[in-house]
């Protein structure tokens, strides 16, 4: 397994590889785990067409334009997907200013890509501190908030949701149907 990430996602790549390498704790982990130590998109390339020797298949993540290139230009077998449901969970000891700025981040930051958050899930035990703050700035920050009545109660701005009973969503009027 080979993690390869852009800026965004070079922190988590990392704690990931750790957790795997920790988790396989054995003399061969670090050969059947890498992580690569850069974010420049040349590596993509090198990796998509001249690593065919080393990489059996290539799990392509990220936006309509990275999907495409990889399939493209890989040398090897990609497994591609194009659509996914991003949920953000905010669990009973989370810190309600760092819950509200990750909830805030994983909608807003770029609302038109695959990996932006479509559902918010809270900690039932967290719900009375942690929702009406989350929802108020997914509102003001012109998102599309609808959730069942423990979310419509939080805010009246809340939207029902859709044919669906029991589901707390979030969107964006930019980001199209189900995101």
């Amino acid at each position: 397994m080979i993690l390869r990430g852009g800026s965004e996602s070079q922190l988590s790549n990392a704690a990931i590889h750790a957790c795997l390498l920790d988790g396989l704790a054995g003399p061969s982990a670090c050969e059947c785990i890498q992580l690569v130590p850069t974010t420049d998109r040349a590596a993509v390339g090198f990796m998509l067409a001249e690593m065919t020797d080393f990489i059996d298949v290539i799990v392509p993540r990220g936006a309509r334009a990275w999907w495409r290139v990889s399939q493209k230009e890989a040398r090897c077998r990609s497994i591609g997907h194009l659509e996914g449901n991003c949920h953000v969970y905010v669990d009973r000891d989370a810190d309600v200013r760092m819950a509200r700025a990750i909830a805030l981040n994983a909608k807003m930051r770029r609302t038109g890509v695959c990996g932006a958050a479509e559902t918010l899930l809270i900690d039932q035990a967290c719900v009375s501190t942690h929702l009406a703050p989350i929802v108020k700035d997914l509102l003001e920050a012109g998102c599309e908030v609808r959730g069942d009545l423990a979310v419509q109660k939080a805010d009246p701005r809340v939207l029902r949701p859709p044919r669906t009973i029991g589901t707390r969503s979030i969107s964006t009027p930019s980001s199209g149907p189900g995101g």
